[in-house]
């Protein structure tokens, strides 16, 4: 055999072999450059995001969604964090769980191979309410108690009792072909928002909603008055928990003016002004979100705004709303009132919220807030 003919061959064979090889390698990197390019110009997901706190009247607001056609509502997702309030310990878990829930990816709550009795045995009553079955506060959410995911439309009422376990891949189907809105109290840290949109191709817009720091304690007192017997301890807790609503909206406020995509993105409402106005502020807050006052908004907004009786706590004249929404004026003690409006009173400069005396009325409670532009 000739030698040289064979390694002249061979060497050709191993040339080939390699170009070939280096053709392959171009055309893999033309791929992933083509997909990486694609996956940039795909169109950003929008998803709603409404940030408060506790007994800022953010039901109303929650339910402007839930009752919209276009809307994936999901009420209050982090709850299973809240023990931990805004601890920093918890901010990664917090994060990770909510873009989890703008971007429509739902598991089940637990174990569906462990009976829903075993998992709920060191449950209290308020979480095995809250939690029943595999998706936190699945009685909230209206879609969720109707079909497909109920085998007939239910009463909110009565959806965790009549329904089965929620689908949690139908579930996430359903959400991507809609626009996911969560509404949170247990999330305030906005400044790593904008990083985590970004890298998930999140279009995102927040509303933050705002209450006057006294009408909170109001209602917080309200709320718990009857179960506890020592009034002052419970005056004190409030007060505490109210001034930390103060210092977490400072740490929104600041964040806000500060970033240019925050600004632009979020929108600040005031509890006090869908209390006095509920439809034109519905107007105005779907229109920031990207949505229609749909009709059957605008009819729910009527029924659940329409004074009914004298005890109802609903409105439906500017003057009664007006009553109803600042009544803590005529239930807080003025020691108190004084106490939180001198530890908040920067925010309620910025937000509208004017310190008042023991001579002040309605009237004198609310003005026009440095923040709104128009």
């Amino acid at each position: 055999m000739n030698t040289g003919r064979y390694r002249f061959m061979q060497d050709n064979l191993v040339e080939e072999t390699y170009i070939e090889n280096e053709k392959i390698q171009e055309a893999n990197k033309q791929l992933e450059r083509k997909k990486i390019d694609e996956e940039v110009k795909k169109e950003p997901e929008k998803a709603i995001l409404i940030l408060t706190f506790m007994r800022s009247g953010s039901t109303f607001l929650g339910e402007l969604f839930n009752n919209n056609d276009d809307a994936f509502y999901i009420f209050e997702p982090l709850h299973e964090y809240s023990e931990s309030g805004f601890s920093p310990r918890t901010i990664d878990l917090r994060l990770d769980l909510l873009t989890k829930n703008l971007k429509c990816n739902f598991t089940d709550l637990y174990d569906l191979s462990i009976p829903y009795d075993v998992f709920s045995e060191d449950l209290d009553l308020h979480d095995k309410l809250d939690t029943q079955g595999n998706f936190v506060f699945r009685s909230k959410h209206r879609r969720l108690c109707a079909q497909p995911f109920c085998f007939r439309d239910t009463e909110l009422s009565q959806c965790n009792s009549v329904c089965g376990l929620v689908d949690a891949q139908l579930a996430s189907k359903v959400c991507k072909s809609l626009i996911p809105v969560i509404k949170s109290i247990r999330f305030i840290e906005v400044g790593r928002l904008q990083q985590m949109a970004e890298d998930n191709n999140i279009d995102l817009k927040i509303i933050f909603l705002a209450r006057d720091p006294r009408g909170i304690y109001g209602s917080r007192m309200k709320m718990y008055k009857t179960e506890v017997q020592d009034k002052e301890k419970l005056s004190k807790l409030h007060k505490s928990l109210t001034k930390q609503v103060c210092t977490h909206t400072s740490e929104f406020l600041a964040e806000r003016n500060s970033s240019s995509w925050l600004k632009e993105r979020s929108m600040i409402v005031r509890y006090e002004d869908v209390a006095m106005g509920p439809l034109g502020q519905s107007q105005r807050i779907l229109h920031f979100a990207g949505f229609e006052l749909t009709e059957k908004v605008k009819n729910w907004i009527k029924e659940n705004t329409r004074e009914k009786d004298t005890s109802s706590g609903a409105f439906e004249t500017s003057r009664d709303s007006k009553k109803t929404a600042l009544a803590w004026i005529d239930e807080v003690d003025s020691d108190s009132i004084q106490e939180l409006q001198t530890f908040c009173s920067a925010n309620m400069e910025i937000l509208g919220y004017n310190q008042i005396s023991e001579e002040s009325t309605f009237e004198d409670i609310l003005s026009f807030p440095t923040f709104y532009s128009g």
